[in-house]
């Protein structure tokens, strides 16, 4: 089975990954997972760097020896895989159009299949409830705003993102985008610079942006609180030319 990269986000020191293939003429999306991880209390074990570094979104794979996994709601895209095998080829070129295309949410419908709770400054689903962990939406790239900031101890700056969709009420978002990640933190140092660098980015994909959103596994914030599923921003693709 072959799968077209489309999510590489950031997870910690590894990647978790999201792709789709074709099946029956349509395009399904899936989250492959290392099967020798399959007894773990929580499917949250990510991929290496060292087999990933180089690669680029919309890259083709082999996904080897594919199980079906059991599905825990909202995460209804999980299967289970003995290994990624890279082709060394992008998918054909109209190929990202149609994926993004066949993964936007209905505007008629919650994004993730269930309606989405919210906190001061997150968004979230709970454990068991939705039809799907990802979707794509579309919005204006003006109405994109960006931030980051600096926690003590941590390895890397905290960049959120909020988008102009109402599902969302105006809330922050985690951005995992390796690849824009990556973008920012070669053009420089400081927090300000790489919300420039950020924000040109999406400048630069046109007028309407492809945004691919995401949730974590279930876990709490703060002591006492229920575990949840938050919303992450994935991915950002412009919509007219999707390239890696």
């Amino acid at each position: 089975m072959d799968m077209i990269l489309l999510d590489w986000t950031r997870m910690g020191r590894s990647y978790c990954l999201a792709g789709a293939v074709a099946e029956g003429g349509r395009w399904r999306v899936v989250r492959p997972l290392l099967a020798r991880w399959r007894d773990a209390p929580v499917r949250n074990v990510g991929w290496s760097a060292y087999l990933l570094d180089g690669r680029l979104r919309w890259e083709v794979f082999e996904l080897v020896g594919p199980e079906a996994a059991r599905p825990e709601p909202p995460h209804v895209e999980d299967l289970w895989v003995r290994s990624l095998r890279p082709h060394r080829r992008l998918a054909p070129a109209g190929q990202p159009p149609d994926i993004l295309s066949a993964t936007i949410a209905k505007v008629s419908e919650p994004i993730f299949g269930a309606p989405l709770g919210t906190t001061q400054a997150s968004v979230y689903l709970r454990p068991g409830s939705g039809t799907r962990s990802l979707a794509t939406v579309v919005v204006p790239s003006r109405g994109i705003r960006f931030t980051a900031s600096q926690r003590d101890g941590a390895p890397e700056a905290d960049v959120r993102v909020m988008l102009p969709v109402p599902d969302l009420a105006g809330r922050l978002l985690p951005v995992k985008d390796h690849h824009l990640l990556l973008r920012a933190d070669q053009a420089t140092a400081s927090l300000d610079g790489r919300v420039k660098a950020l924000q040109f980015a999406i400048g630069q994909m046109g007028e309407r942006v492809a945004v691919r959103l995401g949730l974590s596994r279930a876990f709490a914030v703060g002591n006492g609180a229920p575990s949840c599923c938050w919303v992450m921003a994935d991915g950002f693709f412009s919509r007219s030319d999707p390239q890696p």
